[in-house]
């Protein structure tokens, strides 16, 4: 089995080509897969673009929260 993928940015291009290769016994259309992002995939997106605070202590924490 060959699997290719197709980019088209123009949407009636795109219907045009899937009307083209539904014509073909032997061609599957499949519709695009989206991973939907995990917590811990949240989590390390925060830490890279530096969306982390730290509080020496409590008191710290509540003065921070309070700003």
């Amino acid at each position: 089995m060959t699997q290719i993928t197709l980019t088209i940015t123009d949407p009636k291009e795109a219907s045009l080509i899937k009307k083209l290769l539904a014509k073909f016994d032997s061609v599957t259309i499949s519709k695009p897969v989206s991973k939907k992002k995990t917590g811990i995939d949240k989590a390390l997106e925060d830490v890279k673009s530096g969306r982390v605070y730290h509080a020496d202590n409590v008191d710290d924490l509540f003065n921070q929260l309070n700003k």
